[in-house]
């Protein structure tokens, strides 16, 4: 009988995002008949850190996957960048988790390195060299780490040395070419793929659990993502403030978690009072599944400045939800202006605004493209798809 072939997904922390749901979604749908597949996380649990951030950990362990930490913490949060005594924390962490991960390796006889962005590409790519597997990088942006002049002379160098970029968009996979130099590594384009998010909630219990307007009447916008300047929601209040001027029965939900502490959210909050629509506007995050927030919403938004493939697209096109978006990376390739959703500038609260008015007040339209956006969903983006794909790309790179 033919061995199954041993793959292993490094991640630094499994905090709620795409790469994170990417990953899970994975775990839950690979063929176990051919593939021994391991996920290993760099940070071990921390519940402050993982309470004000968000985690997935229960969503991995609901699902039955197991996931190995090598043990590290967070010894530079308070640190500024730019001292020395974090330039030393990272790079003690940095050969610990090597030496750590580099043991796992050798243990389980793995044939094929998964490794998952910054901080997971250089560890995996290193680990990779040192024990001679082949090692595949996923990335979703040419991300950029600290400090910068050591970034640019080595990213490029670890990119090169994979055996495979996987990334989601063709926009962002001719990004990491150009970014990689010659020679360039093979870089796949495999679109996340996501099951459709349910919910054992009612519409009114998540309601009145998530702080929104009880009344039936009152339709719910909503932009479901990371509290991050680049994603965009001080446009979206800017919007809002116009449509409120405008539409009285609408409320605007900002649901996600801060980022690192960020004071992102707070200002949020301030814009909101200063603008005059902090009655109509909820900004939260919420620890259960996503299915129950989806639940409430009736038109979705993510006016990114910053994006490759977002999932919450792909979540709302799944529930047939009708959703404007930005031209920003990959987003055109699965929003069809006027057939699929509604696009818009990046950063043109006028014209996002323009937009919601037009959804809340022809019903007709954002049902047709609801109709339309899961049609998409069901040709492009299902698990089934994604896991495939990938499947494909690690046993040739094994067999290689």
């Amino acid at each position: 009988m033919k061995r199954r072939i041993r793959i292993v997904s490094l991640i630094n922390e499994l905090l709620f995002g795409g790469d994170e749901n990417r990953l899970l979604s994975f775990s839950r749908t690979v063929n176990a008949e051919h593939f021994d597949h391991h996920v290993v996380c760099v940070k071990k649990p921390n519940h402050d850190f993982d309470s004000r951030n968000g985690t997935m950990r229960k969503l991995y362990a609901d699902a039955g996957i197991h996931v190995t930490d090598l043990g590290e913490g967070y010894p530079n949060i308070g640190i500024r960048r730019a001292n020395p005594v974090a330039a030393l924390n990272r790079s003690v962490m940095l050969t610990r988790t090597v030496a750590s991960f580099c043991r796992f390796i050798r243990e389980k006889g793995i044939d094929v390195i998964d490794a998952h962005l910054g901080s997971g590409s250089l560890v995996g790519a290193i680990s990779g060299a040192l024990m001679r597997v082949p090692v595949t990088i996923t990335t979703y942006q040419v991300e950029q780490w600290d400090p910068l002049w050591l970034w640019r002379r080595v990213h490029p160098v670890v990119l090169r040395g994979a055996a495979a970029v996987i990334t989601d968009s063709e926009r962002c996979a001719q990004e990491v070419k150009s970014f990689m130099r010659r020679p360039e590594a093979r870089v796949e384009v495999i679109p996340n793929g996501i099951e459709p998010p349910s919910t054992s909630r009612s519409r009114a219990e998540m309601r009145k659990a998530i702080g929104l307007p009880e009344d039936p009447r009152v339709r719910i916008v909503a932009q479901i993502a990371t509290l991050l300047p680049t994603k965009g929601q001080d446009v979206l209040l800017e919007a809002a403030r116009i449509v409120l001027d405008r539409e009285s029965h609408v409320a605007f939900l900002l649901l996600g978690y801060r980022r690192g502490g960020s004071s992102y959210a707070d200002d949020l909050e301030k814009q909101a009072r200063r603008l005059g629509i902090s009655d109509r506007v909820r900004i939260c995050a919420y620890p259960g599944t996503i299915g129950d927030v989806w639940s409430v919403v009736d038109i979705h938004t993510h006016p990114t400045q910053l994006d490759s493939l977002p999932q919450a697209i792909m979540e709302a096109m799944s529930l047939g939800l009708p959703s404007i978006v930005t031209t920003v990376g990959g987003i055109p390739t699965m929003v069809d202006h006027d057939r699929t959703g509604l696009i818009v500038p990046p950063r043109d609260p006028v014209a996002l605004a323009e937009g919601l008015l037009r959804l809340l007040r022809e019903p007709e339209t954002a049902s047709r493209l609801g109709r339309a956006a899961r049609d998409r969903y069901r040709q492009r983006y299902t698990t089934a798809a994604m896991t495939s794909a990938l499947e494909n790309l690690f046993a040739g790179v094994a067999a290689a």
